[in-house]
């Protein structure tokens, strides 16, 4: 009967220490399978958007938007990888930095290319002006 019970404290010890640890963590960027090339930096200005994709980078000096999300469908958009430090404190914000992104669709002229944000460095935030 000790026999038992040791096995089964050692049992949920391995559950509890390795199991539930990787449910519980957060998805990641960089090496996450759904990756198709090689993540790369841009400086650009990270907004919310309103719309399907609630995050967007757009690369300073281009005309292109990237999309932040989970993976390479719209439905991925939800819930966005990115670095959980970086706050939007009231919905207007601008964050603008240097940022590590990796791709989950290829580039494609006319579509949003979809990115997940491993990090971010020389962040600055900008409060957009209110015109009344």
């Amino acid at each position: 009967m000790i026999r038992r019970n040791v096995f089964l404290v050692k049992w949920l010890f391995a559950l509890l220490v390795f199991v539930i640890p990787a449910f519980a963590a957060p998805p990641k960027c960089k090496g996450n399978p759904k990756v198709v090339d090689a993540c790369y930096s841009v400086h650009g200005r990270l907004t919310r958007g309103a719309d399907t994709v609630i995050l967007r980078l757009w690369p300073v000096g281009t005309k292109r938007i990237l999309g932040v999300t989970a993976g390479p469908e719209l439905d991925d958009a939800n819930d966005p990888i990115w670095p959980q430090n970086l706050k939007f404190e009231h919905g207007d914000e601008d964050i603008y930095g240097d940022f590590e992104v990796c791709p989950f669709t290829p580039e494609r002229k006319g579509e949003m290319k979809l990115v997940c944000i491993e990090s971010a460095s020389h962040v600055v935030v900008k409060r957009q002006s209110s015109s009344k």
